[in-house]
Formats: C-alpha cells, structure tokens, sequence
C-alpha cells in the first residue's frame, strides 16, 4: 500500500474510536459514541463500502479536503481498503475535551 493510499485510512484512525460492543463495554457516554464510530469503520472497510466511509464516517470537511488536493474521497478510499483484505482496530484509550475526540487506536491491516 503506497503512502498516498495508506493516508486516508491512517485520518481516519486518528479520528476514531474501537472495533466491537465487547471491547467497548468499558466505555460510557461520549467515549463509547467515539469508539462506536471505529466500529462502523472497520465494518465498512471489511464490506468494501467506500461511499459509506465518506459519507457517513469522516467528516464533511474530510471528505471534501481530497478534491482540494485533486482527489476524490470515494475513490480513495476505494483503493485504501481495497489493498488490504483484513482489518482490525482497537481503542487503546480515548480523550474528549470539549467538542474533540482524540482516540489512541491500534490497527492491523493485513496485505491482499
């Protein structure tokens, strides 16, 4: 995976949260919500679905930054999970202050 390929999924680890309601369990509040939103990446990236992951995912301004830089969200998406074939993340710890989420998480990305 080339590093313009690997950029946009490495955005949105950094934004996000976790991978199952058991792993997040010992999460409350707003800090499940931002583990919750990892969750629905990593089943999105399993399923392929890129036009979920800029549509329903990352931020508007996120997604709408990669035709600023002469891309398109979806198709870059499109190629970052499409080059791995496995994926699995985990929240390591999250912070909220304010209206920031910052969520430390762990990811493996298994080679196609």
């Amino acid at each position: 995976m080339t590093p313009r390929r690997l950029t946009p999924l490495l955005l949105v680890l950094a934004l996000a949260g976790c991978t199952t309601q058991q792993k997040n369990a010992n999460l409350k509040g707003d800090q499940k919500a931002v583990a919750d939103v990892v969750d629905k990446l990593e089943t999105a990236s399993t399923g392929r679905k890129a036009q979920d992951i800029c549509s329903d995912i990352l931020t508007r301004a996120l997604a709408q930054s990669f035709k600023a830089s002469g891309g398109d969200c979806v198709r870059e998406i499109d190629r970052a999970i499409r080059d791995a074939d496995d994926s699995k993340l985990t929240v390591k710890a999250v912070a909220i202050s304010g209206t920031t989420a910052q969520a430390r998480v762990q990811g493996r990305i298994g080679p196609r």
